[in-house]
């Protein structure tokens, strides 16, 4: 309670016309989606990188921290290489932006963000408004050999899904590779199976359990190019049981989009890739009732609905405290 009061008197207290620091939030983001926040500081040369940014939800609760990026070049095996992004070519050096997820169960309403320095200082507040969003059901009925893969226990299993929670709710500071909205993995627009979902599965021994679909299922013939949504660095490409073969790309600090059930894999661990990369392929390794792509998309381990990225001009607006546009 005491850590909320605080966020709100950082806010009220903190005139945005009197300090060196200006946070733009979104207007709006609805629940289920990715937003970006804008920090920019009048103080050139100010280090920004440490700063990190907490929501307080319309009912109260908080977010994960946070951490702001400076998206401007990627790391290649080859050395530096510059973006081919024009909003992280001419990004203005007093300026940081955070990418934040809202979770589908946020409650609608007006919420607010505080970015603290270094030293766990607030230095800026804003408030934005969170819009509610329908999220649908469905049942999907598994036949005995894929009951078994999802709900019998299995050492390998656990330890595959502790390492993969592990890792998608991990935070490299220094991972700046997104230099544009996403595209779309895969030329398909045919989804099987859409982002939210309440899912029921229905086992084949009578039993029934009920997750949330945390990603966009494409179906796709076997084979169908899968390619890298946005610039990253594959942190995970291997073999798992239950979601097959499997990539993981790190974007921005916290933020990772994954492609489940591909037939083969076209990349590596550690490889650094361009946006449209070639991943893999359409397959329907691991649980999978047929040939499809899941996509999905999280930050600081939240799931949002990746699609909210699509779009070259989804990377904010970045401004200069004295007014003036700069990037895109």
């Amino acid at each position: 309670m005491q850590l909320v009061l605080s966020l709100l008197l950082a806010i009220a207290f903190v005139p945005v016309s009197s300090v060196e620091y200006s946070l733009q939030p979104p207007v709006t983001v609805r629940r289920g989606e990715p937003g970006f926040a804008v920090l920019s500081c009048a103080t050139h040369g100010r280090p920004l990188e440490a700063l990190t940014l907490l929501i307080t939800y319309p009912d109260g609760e908080l977010s994960p921290r946070y951490v702001a990026s400076r998206p401007r070049s990627i790391n290649s095996p080859k050395g530096e290489v510059e973006s081919a992004g024009p909003s992280a070519a001419r990004f203005p050096t007093n300026t940081v932006v955070f990418l934040f997820s809202l979770p589908i169960d946020t409650v609608p309403g007006e919420a607010t963000m505080v970015a603290f320095d270094g030293d766990g200082a607030p230095v800026a507040g804003a408030r934005f408004n969170v819009l509610d969003r329908q999220y649908s059901r469905e049942d999907l009925w598994l036949d005995k050999g894929l009951s078994s893969l999802r709900a019998d226990p299995d050492p390998r299993k656990t330890e595959q899904a502790e390492r993969y929670l592990r890792l998608i709710g991990s935070v490299d500071p220094a991972a700046n590779y997104l230099d544009s909205g996403f595209i779309r993995p895969v030329v398909s627009e045919r989804r099987t199976s859409v982002f939210g979902l309440m899912r029921r599965y229905l086992y084949a021994n009578g039993g029934i359990d009920l997750s949330m679909h945390n990603g966009i299922d494409y179906g796709c013939p076997i084979g169908t190019p899968v390619v890298a949504s946005g610039a990253g660095r594959v942190v995970m490409a291997e073999n798992r049981i239950v979601t097959g073969n499997t990539i993981v790309l790190e974007h921005l600090p916290g933020a990772y989009t994954i492609y489940m059930h591909l037939d083969s894999m076209s990349v590596t661990h550690g490889s650094v890739v361009a946006r449209g990369a070639l991943l893999g392929r359409v397959g329907m390794t691991g649980l999978a009732t047929g040939p499809h792509l899941h996509w999905e998309f999280r930050v600081m381990g939240l799931p949002c609905d990746p699609e909210a990225l699509i779009g070259i001009d989804k990377m904010p607006t970045f401004r200069r405290m004295d007014g003036v546009t700069e990037g895109r």
